[in-house]
């Protein structure tokens, strides 16, 4: 995503550096909300079974990983905003300019952004058809929530499994 703007050879030069910084956030925020999902369902699962003695089975997980999914995309985009906010408040233009530079330089980053945003692609196409055929428990908002969280994560735990499995965290 960060490699769609324009780049420069010298950070001095980086235009848009306060939006490529924010969006930057917001989608790691959005993907790391979208990774917990995947902790936190079976886990809330296996404490209310043991409470309530439901089972545990696919026809309880999937709306509990949908809500979770799609509730952590959103806690996750905030969460960027605010923490973009909180660390850049009062920095000079040039610390901007050259974080957004190196964000750009950076060939890892920009292979999992581009990782991540497929993924995300891949989930919500996939949530809104899944929703309109009666195959997800869910309304069509809540079903493009969680196919961005849920295809988020598949390509934050897709990029790593290339990169370092199949790539041996080198690049070419």
């Amino acid at each position: 995503m960060t490699s769609l703007f324009p780049h420069p050879p010298y950070a001095e030069d980086q235009p848009l550096s306060h939006e490529i910084l924010y969006l930057h956030v917001i989608r790691a925020g959005a993907m790391m909300g979208s990774v917990f999902p995947l902790i936190t369902a079976p886990s809330s699962l296996l404490v209310s079974r043991y409470r309530h003695a439901t089972a545990f089975n696919a026809s309880t997980l999937i709306p509990r990983l949908l809500t979770h999914s799609a509730r952590g995309l959103v806690i996750g985009s905030i969460f960027g905003v605010v923490a973009t906010f909180a660390r850049m408040r009062g920095r000079e233009e040039i610390e901007w300019k050259d974080r957004s530079w190196r964000l750009i330089e950076n060939k890892g980053q920009v292979e999992q952004d581009w990782w991540t945003l497929e993924g995300a692609v891949v989930g919500v196409i996939t949530g809104v058809l899944a929703a309109r055929r009666g195959k997800m428990p869910v309304g069509i908002g809540k079903a493009v929530l969680s196919g961005a969280g849920l295809g988020m994560a598949s390509g934050f735990l897709g990029s790593v499994v290339w990169r370092q499995g199949v790539k041996g965290g080198k690049f070419e």
